[in-house]
């Protein structure tokens, strides 16, 4: 089938809007697991207005603070990670005392949890099993 654009079919990257950079890059990378990012950290500040960018397989994950005088956080989902265990994850972040908006749903080996972020944007946990 030929493309008639040029237009890949994947996205490059999704941009989070936050209001504290030092605690989104810290709680973002805690809870994917990747280690303290300590060179950016010695010079970050809360009032700092940049763009912070961890890459998640071909998608970056792309925190802003830059325009967050005008934007607020979403009441919806803004992305959804993959989980293996969606059971160990949600233990993982009530662990981490994140913000958790719903107990484990689904059905028919789709489940999925939601939490709120350090700076109020919810995202998505999900598990699909074949």
């Amino acid at each position: 089938m030929e493309r008639h654009s040029a237009i890949r079919h994947s996205i490059g990257g999704v941009f989070v809007i936050v209001n504290q950079m030092p605690r989104a890059v810290k709680w973002y990378r805690e809870m994917l697991g990747f280690p303290e990012d300590e060179e950016f950290m010695q010079t970050a500040t809360p009032e700092m207005k940049t763009v912070y960018s961890m890459p998640l397989g071909k998608t970056n994950l792309i925190l802003d603070s830059i325009h967050r005088d005008t934007l607020r956080p979403s009441p919806n989902h803004l992305f959804m990670l993959d989980t293996d265990d969606i059971e160990k994850t949600y233990e993982f972040m009530k662990q981490k005392k994140a913000d958790i908006q719903s107990d484990i749903e689904g059905e028919a080996g789709v489940n999925f949890f939601e939490v709120l972020d350090c700076e109020g944007n919810k995202i998505m946990f999900c598990e699909e099993k074949e």
